[in-house]
């Protein structure tokens, strides 16, 4: 009996005289005839009759190889796995050509006996079968390997090392207002965390889980000024200022502090919480705080305005455009074309020369070598107090006391937006008259009801904001009325010719020098008294 087998090129056979080979084509090389029978399992041969035969390429079925009965095996299924259960390989060592070669199903089962479970591959399974890939390892099952989960990590909503933004689309910027310092509000999100994930485990192709490594918390770190939520996912300011980095950590300072000057290295400030500038600041530069302001030197034609108190140790040169404006007191070493207001009162040690100066309360110009006011309005809602009150070349200068200058120009604002209310008041009730005759003539179409209905609501609108202007108007008044025994300037040493003292809406004129005096408001006309009055 013989048994053959062929691939195309070349057709191999055997029977009880031995192994036969023969050629299809010429297309026969040496490497191809000994793949060829190392695929049908014939691995003992006649190295020189197969030499011979490549040579020839005999048609006719030339011997190769003894028979020998021992040689005629099955196909022997190998699997292999990684050291670490991972994955698994298949490779046949082939069976003699006559024996079958195995199929998917023995492929399968074979894993099966490795205790492969998991993760097989069945389309590679299919092409070792199919393919009769002989002696070549095929990945035939992958396991999963796990997913360690991802640590928490902090988000900073709010960057406190920024760099000032550079805006490229304008032609010509104004470099002071990039600011180098980060504000934030109470109740403002600075960070977020975003939690440690669990991970994914993952599985061997032996069928055993493999654990995923669980990510690492991390917690906030911060200092003083900040609130952790209940949950610890959110950061927020507990105080309004500044935020801050500072050994690593974050937190909220609720003063500014500026080493040196408020220029073009540091920009405007616009800060809520306090500020102290251990330098000047500059012209064209601004500092607004909702806090109180410290500036150690000078203040050089710039813009001061804080919520509180306003301390300015060398002074100011305004130059006719800075502005110092205070919701507490002002103070000053000195004051020179200097535009200052205060809700409660100016103290400034030494000169005040050609200034407009305005407080609620007190003006106090005393405590310098030369305490003296020169040129420009002082006004107080209380008294002016200084050593010298003009100057000897008879500048020009007005004190006015009694009325607080606030109150003043409020009182002065609402009495001309009560009279354009009631002016537009009026207009409108016109209107309406004459509508509503024609509503009772039958003779008011849609159109001029619609006009009808709009101007009522507008007069609604403009009688409820005529009664708050009235009533405010009224608070005023009768503060004023309260304050009206109050009004004094006293000047301690010399009050030159060229003064114009007003106190109450009543002016005196200064034309000759006086000393030690006060200037003060009875029966109707101002008084000169001494200064101790």
């Amino acid at each position: 009996m013989r048994a053959v087998a062929g691939e195309g090129m070349l057709k191999i056979e055997a029977d009880s005289k031995g192994v036969w080979l023969s050629a299809l084509t010429d297309d026969v090389t040496a490497s191809g005839v000994n793949a060829f029978l190392r695929a049908k399992g014939v691995r003992k041969y006649d190295a020189k009759a197969v030499q011979e035969f490549v040579k020839q390429k005999n048609r006719t079925p030339q011997k190769i190889a003894e028979r020998d009965d021992t040689e005629e095996k099955d196909a022997v299924i190998v699997v292999q796995l990684s050291k670490d259960s991972m994955s698994a390989s298949v490779s046949v060592e082939p069976p003699f050509f006559t024996k079958p070669w195995p199929g998917k199903t023995e492929i399968e089962e074979a894993l099966a006996r490795r205790d492969v479970v998991f993760g097989i591959d069945e389309e590679a399974v299919e092409k070792l079968a199919a393919l009769r890939l002989a002696d070549e390892p095929v990945t035939a099952a992958q396991g999963t390997p796990p997913r360690n989960g991802k640590n928490a990590w902090i988000e900073e909503l709010i960057n406190p090392d920024r760099a000032p933004e550079i805006d490229l689309n304008v032609q010509k910027m104004d470099h002071r207002a990039r600011s180098v310092f980060v504000n934030v509000q109470q109740g403002q999100e600075v960070a977020v965390k975003h939690p440690a994930t669990e991970g994914e485990n993952g599985k061997s192709v032996l069928g055993t889980v493999i654990e995923a490594l669980p990510g690492k918390d991390t917690t906030f770190s911060i200092g003083s000024g900040l609130d952790v939520s209940e949950d610890g996912l959110h950061l927020f300011a507990a105080i309004n200022g500044r935020l801050q980095r500072k050994d690593k950590k974050l937190s909220v300072a609720p003063e500014l502090e500026v080493k040196g000057d408020v220029d073009f290295g540091v920009g405007n400030i616009d800060f809520t919480g306090s500020v102290k500038i251990l330098g000047a600041v500059r012209e064209g530069f601004q500092v607004v705080a909702s806090g109180n302001i410290e500036i150690k030197e000078m203040v050089e034609g710039a813009r001061v305005e804080s919520a509180g108190d306003i301390i300015i140790l060398g002074g100011v040169r305004g130059m006719n455009k800075g502005r110092i404006i205070a919701g507490g007191k002002v103070v000053a070493g000195f004051a020179d074309q200097a535009y200052i207001r205060s809700r409660a009162d100016i103290e400034i040690k030494n000169s005040v020369f050609h200034s407009d100066v305005a407080a609620q309360n007190n003006v106090t110009v005393m405590g310098g070598q030369k305490s003296q006011i020169a040129g420009g309005k002082i006004q107080a809602g209380v008294a002016v107090i200084c050593h010298t009150l003009g100057s000897e070349m008879g500048t020009k200068t007005e004190v006015i006391v009694g009325v607080p200058p606030e109150q003043a120009e409020r009182r002065k604002e609402l009495q001309s937006m009560i009279a354009q209310h009631t002016e537009n008041i009026d207009k409108l009730e016109a209107s309406l008259g004459f509508l509503k005759k024609q509503e009772l003539a039958g003779a008011l179409d849609d159109g001029k009801r619609a006009v009808m209905v709009t101007a009522t609501k507008s007069k609604f609108q403009l009688q409820s904001a005529l009664k708050a202007m009235v009533d405010e108007l009224k608070e005023i008044e009768d503060r004023l009325e309260l304050i009206k025994s109050k009004g004094i300037v006293r000047v301690k040493d010399i009050c030159h010719p060229g003064v114009i003292v007003t106190i109450r809406g009543m002016a005196y004129v200064v034309r000759e020098p006086f000393k030690y005096s006060s200037f003060v408001f009875e029966g109707g006309e101002i008084r000169l008294k001494s200064f101790d009055t």
